[in-house]
């Protein structure tokens, strides 16, 4: 499982849909990744075979029909795609308006995934930190 996905770029979305992945993001991601609706309100990127994983985890719990629902409800929020020569690609407006993004957008490393955070809560966010939210293990 690929857990490189450390630190914080502010980017400008162009024609208000497409992003840019640093390169130093870019060169953790196969040449196709699952771009996901986030339950969090923001968008996750996920290195493929890290998906992949998940999707075996979700495949365990289709033996009833809750699971079964949760399983599609979940491969629903996801889409496949792959970077251009820039390293950029198009967020598809069903996508934009789930993580309310505009122009302004905060691309976050999160371990095994990226995360896509419209400015306004990504800036709420960072306003409610405290020492106390850190993992112990961090000290």
């Amino acid at each position: 499982m690929n857990n490189n996905f450390l630190g914080v770029s502010k980017h400008s979305l162009e024609n208000g849909n497409r992003i840019i992945i640093p390169s130093g993001f870019r060169d953790f991601l196969s040449p196709e990744f699952v771009l996901f609706k986030s339950m969090d309100g923001c968008l996750s990127i996920y290195e493929k075979s890290n998906f992949d994983e998940l999707l075996s985890q979700l495949n365990q719990i289709t033996n009833t029909k809750e699971g079964r629902m949760r399983a599609r409800n979940f491969t629903r929020a996801a889409r496949k795609f792959t970077l251009d020569k820039q390293g950029r690609f198009t967020i598809p407006a069903d996508f934009l308006a789930h993580a309310s993004l505009k122009d302004t957008v905060y691309l976050t490393g999160e371990g095994n995934r990226l995360e896509i955070w419209n400015e306004e809560e990504y800036l709420a966010q960072e306003a409610g930190l405290d020492s106390d939210m850190y993992p112990d293990i961090c000290y």
